[in-house]
């Protein structure tokens, strides 16, 4: 969090990242200008008003005829010592500032929508088209903050922090200036006292609040005490914990106690400091305003407008300290995002998916490549790996845990680059071919299998988003899905939840097996999908993706090596390097790491 604070800290590098925000603004300049016109209109209106109330105040209570002021009001030929002229003048007043106020705020609605709209796009683009390693190195939760949060952050400075910002700054200038002209003795007096008491004020406050943010969070401890416990009663009983559950909680609460005074005591110090010196310092500018008109040097009215005007400027040197705050925060939010807009992507394609002119045949070659992830370089995960699959081949990949299978599998989908050595489709580099156009020829079926949260129907046309919804049915019937649909009520529009939560993993599996069937890919990628289903699933599944796998170039990460003894061929790995390769029967006359890891696992059946 510390990190995240520095980050907000205004500097000149951040100020130079937020005006790149311009580019966003720049389209629609003239609307933004025109509003900010309009908040500096709105902001000298609402000093004329304080103007006016203090002149209806001081006509309320003049003595008839007294320091009658027939000089008009801005050179406007209204009677200014009549109440109902005064009254007509703030009406029209009013009138013209609501107006201004509705059309300054469709206007910035307008501006920064359309900000919003723009700014979303090329940051949701440009994290998507981020290479592997990007989500390697982030967290889930982070990357949609920058998103979500951060975006929302430039949102409300744009929508509301600017203007009132703006119009709390016209405020404050004009009206000091105001009062500098009704009665320098008593600005002098309100600029020596009341600002001062107002930041100490904001700061006091502050404290106070963070003390209560420190209660709950103490508050929210002790319930996951709570929750803990009652959510793990069976293992709190069969220990004969309580007494240690109870000692936790008790010492939660007790935190709970000790914060919850402390805020009190400060809250009371607080409020005291409230009635004591801002109070006070009120109670000696109404009290010195008194003596000035008793003596005849300030008008009734001047004094009256004083006061309003006065109580306008403090509120506005409080609320700017808020607003400044909502800006730093905005400023931090446009410096997270453009980080974001700044980073390299991978050269993709981003036009709809479609029927690509290139087609590969499917031969695919490891060239002396070595790979280590950018993340842990010490870590040699690839080792010198060459090997040859031909075009149509079902291909099996075993090895011990951490051999290297998942990354051989991650690096024919290009999601990775070697740090040597080449990869090759038909005889051509990889980094030859367009990156779309090669991944358009691939298709991916992971063991643990992600749904997106919506119909059946819209998962499988994951794998061809242009498909005919006979293709559809064509391809579930395929991945035999179909006996399954179709005993559901929507049929493939039935909802499979968020990540697919409403199917089993068997469904899952012939879902994505389905994806895959419409995508009609030249290279098929397989992480065993059977290991974890159960018989009949498991038969289905692989029923499936045996009729998926003839005529394609098939690549399996084999966990159960009684699944892959008919493979063409199988590469055995070992700590990243290829110990052995041949088929089946061919490893198994070597009696060497194949045999044994096959000889494990049947003893462990």
């Amino acid at each position: 969090m510390e990190g995240e604070e520095k980050k907000r800290r205004l500097s000149k590098d951040s100020m130079r990242k937020a005006t790149r925000i311009y580019k966003y603004i720049k389209p629609y300049w003239l609307s933004f200008t025109i509003g900010i016109v309009m908040i500096t209109l709105s902001g000298v209106f609402t000093l004329l008003v304080t103007r006016l109330w203090g002149q209806l105040g001081g006509v309320g209570v003049q003595d008839a005829g007294a320091g009658a002021d027939v000089r008009g009001f801005m050179n406007l030929n209204i009677d200014f010592t009549s109440l109902s002229s005064i009254g007509v003048a703030i009406a029209i007043l009013l009138v013209v500032q609501a107006a201004i106020s509705f059309t300054r705020v469709i206007l910035f609605a307008r501006v920064t929508e359309n900000m919003m709209l723009a700014l979303r796009k090329d940051t949701y683009e440009k994290v998507i088209r981020m290479p592997m390693q990007y989500f390697n190195e982030k967290r889930v939760g982070d990357i949609n903050s920058r998103i979500s949060a951060d975006i929302t952050s430039i949102q409300d400075v744009f929508t509301t922090t600017l203007a009132e910002l703006l119009r709390q700054l016209i405020i404050i200038v004009g009206g000091i200036l105001a009062l500098l002209y009704f009665s320098p003795t008593l600005t002098f007096i309100m600029l020596g006292t009341l600002p001062v008491m107002i930041i100490v004020a904001i700061i006091f406050g502050r404290y106070v609040r963070k003390l209560s943010k420190l209660t709950q969070d103490k508050v929210s401890e002790s319930n996951v005490i709570v929750q803990e416990t009652l959510t793990g009663i069976v293992n709190v009983k069969s220990f004969a914990n309580e007494f240690l559950e109870m000692t936790r909680y008790i010492r939660s609460v007790t935190d709970i106690r000790a914060y919850a005074l402390k805020g009190a005591l400060w809250r009371g110090v607080f409020a005291s400091f409230i009635i004591l010196f801002i109070f006070g310092a009120i109670s000696l500018i109404i009290f010195k305003g008194a003596d000035l008109m008793t003596e005849g040097d300030l008008a009734k009215e001047h004094f009256f407008t004083f006061l309003l005007m006065t109580g306008l400027v403090a509120g506005s040197i409080g609320g700017i300290a808020s607003q400044f705050g909502v800006l730093q925060k905005g400023i931090g939010a446009i410096e997270n995002v453009m980080d974001i807009l700044d980073l390299t992507p991978e050269d993709i394609d981003m036009s709809p998916a479609a029927e690509s002119s290139m087609r590969l045949q499917g031969d695919i070659a490891f060239k002396d490549v070595n790979f280590q992830y950018a993340s842990r370089e010490e870590i040699h995960v690839i080792k010198d790996l060459n090997f040859m699959i031909k075009a149509g081949q079902q291909v099996a990949l075993v090895g011990p845990s951490g051999a290297g299978k998942s990354t051989i599998a991650s690096l024919i989908q290009h999601f990775y680059v070697p740090v040597s050595g080449e990869i090759t489709f038909d005889d051509k580099d990889a980094r030859s071919y367009e990156l779309t156009a090669l991944r358009r020829q691939m298709a991916y079926v992971p063991q643990e299998v992600l749904l997106f949260g919506g119909s059946i129907r819209e998962n499988i046309a994951y794998g061809k988003p242009t498909a005919t919804d006979d293709e559809i049915r064509k391809a579930a019937q395929q991945a035999n899905a179909m006996e399954f649909i179709a005993r559901f009520p929507d049929g493939l529009d039935t909802l499979v939840g968020e990540r697919g939560i409403q199917l089993s993993g068997g469904q899952r599996q012939r879902i994505a097996i389905a994806r895959a069937v419409l995508k009609d890919p030249t290279i098929l990628i397989l992480d065993e999908a059977t290991s974890s289903l159960d018989s009949e699933s498991e038969r289905l599944v692989q029923e499936a993706l045996d009729k998926l796998m003839i005529g394609r170039t098939s690549i399996v990460i084999a966990h159960r090596l009684s699944t892959i003894r008919n493979a063409d061929l199988i590469l055995v790995l070992e700590d990243g390097a290829l110990k052995e390769s041949g088929t089946h029967s061919e490893l198994i006359a070597m009696d060497g790491l194949y045999t044994k890891l096959v000889n494990l696992q049947q003893s462990n059946r």
